[in-house]
């Protein structure tokens, strides 16, 4: 199925030989290019770092609506409203943990039925009603 080709080493030592002697000839086609016009040469790289900053600051700008969001700020009654919101979100954090739990280990049974699938969907109500105490909570001023 397979045919055996015959490698000729004179033969492409020939293409590499022809290959550097075009490169070469590239070569001093832009050198002699280069000492007869490096006026035109100079100015040719002005315009293109000229169009090139003209662009990145005008087409091709974003629009201004991205910005960093600005941290809350922190609470002026003391350190003690502060405790209690690290604490909040850690029981929000293992409240989501148990929720995971919860769904991977419906998700590892191989034949389901409709005790899973309440399941699943009060733990995804579970999950819902959590993220809604926790934004309302990160809202409030």
């Amino acid at each position: 199925m397979s045919k055996k080709i015959p490698f000729n080493p004179q033969s492409s030592a020939d293409h590499i030989i022809f290959l550097q002697q075009k490169l070469q000839q590239a070569r001093n086609f832009v050198r002699g290019f280069l000492q007869r016009y490096p006026l035109y040469f100079l100015s040719g790289m002005l315009i293109c770092l000229l169009a090139s900053g003209i662009l990145a600051f005008t087409v091709m700008r974003k629009d201004a609506k991205h910005r960093i969001p600005a941290f809350p700020k922190a609470p002026a009654s003391g350190t003690l409203s502060g405790l209690f919101g690290v604490m909040g979100t850690y029981d929000a954090l293992q409240q989501v943990t148990a929720i995971q739990d919860t769904i991977a280990s419906i998700i590892a049974k191989e034949s389901l039925n409709t005790a899973d699938s309440i399941r699943l969907t009060d733990a995804l109500k579970r999950f819902e009603q959590l993220q809604k105490t926790v934004y309302h909570q990160n809202n409030t001023p």
